[in-house]
């Protein structure tokens, strides 16, 4: 197996919920949801909070995770998995960028990107997508797409919808799309978990940002411009990021319906969440 060290970066400021990290969400803070369902995937060796805020910090404490302070000075997240793997003296086989925002994120699928480093034809970078189902989140810049070749490499991500489907000629694509056989099949979403190499992640951290990169404000297209293959996996899980008061309704929801407990994961029993075995 390969040594695999998970972090969550966190960051209290944010521009349209700030102190998101540690907005409540059922009877625990968000980022105690994800530390935990991190926690529980076989496949890490160890699993980080880096964080540069003292609150964050003392909250993550307090649910007993481990913690890094990082610069406050980091662009991405990125970035700040970069120093934490640089602080540290374990030579990590795969590093997994865990969002912070992501409350609904199962052990499997982590286990599933730590898998895929297994072995003399381990990707330098793997990620993971979902079937996007609603044709409004097609159009949604705030919802990644991801285009894929058949061996599952990443041919382009985008903010805008792609592939583009011009069905017949005149027709714009919301219509085209509603006609088309199969309608939104083979469309995927992007979750933003990253699974990295460390010679891959600490590479891309001494990158400038890339021209599509700064245009479409995704930093995985510093690796498509850079010449790294993305190996794209299919998740176990429907992403629901966490960025207005509305997303922590509707996931609390999310899980409450998966759970039946009332979103009262952490407390539940150490380390566990309802519905899910240690």
């Amino acid at each position: 197996m390969p040594l695999a060290l998970g972090v969550i970066p966190a960051r209290y400021a944010s521009t349209r919920l700030p102190g998101k990290p540690l907005v409540p969400l059922g009877n625990a803070p968000l980022i105690e949801h994800v530390w935990r369902r991190a926690s529980t995937a076989a496949g890490f060796d160890r699993v980080v909070v880096a964080t540069d805020d003292t609150r964050i910090a003392d909250a993550a404490h307090g649910f007993g995770a481990e913690v890094m302070m990082t610069s406050p000075d980091h662009p991405s997240g990125t970035d700040r998995v970069a120093e934490v793997v640089r602080s540290s003296g374990d030579r990590y086989d795969v590093v997994v960028n865990i969002q912070g925002d992501e409350p609904l994120v199962t052990p499997a699928s982590l286990d599933r990107l730590i898998d895929a480093f297994e072995g003399d034809d381990a990707p330098s970078m793997a990620t993971l997508a979902e079937p996007l189902s609603d044709i409004d989140e097609l159009h949604n810049p705030n919802v990644v797409k991801v285009v894929r070749r058949r061996d599952g490499q990443a041919l382009y991500f985008s903010r805008s919808p792609v592939p583009y489907h011009r069905g017949a000629a005149g027709a714009d694509m919301r219509a085209a799309l509603s006609a088309r056989t199969g309608g939104l099949r083979g469309y995927l979403k992007h979750q933003g978990i990253y699974a990295y190499s460390r010679e891959t992640l600490l590479a891309l951290a001494g990158m400038p940002p890339s021209p599509l990169e700064t245009d479409e404000a995704l930093e995985q297209l510093r690796a498509l411009e850079a010449g790294y293959s993305i190996l794209v996996l299919d998740s176990d899980f429907r992403s629901h990021g966490v960025d207005t008061p509305d997303d922590v309704r509707r996931v609390l929801e999310l899980m409450n319906d998966s759970d039946g407990a009332g979103g009262a994961a952490p407390g539940a029993a150490e380390g566990a969440l309802p519905g899910e075995a240690r």
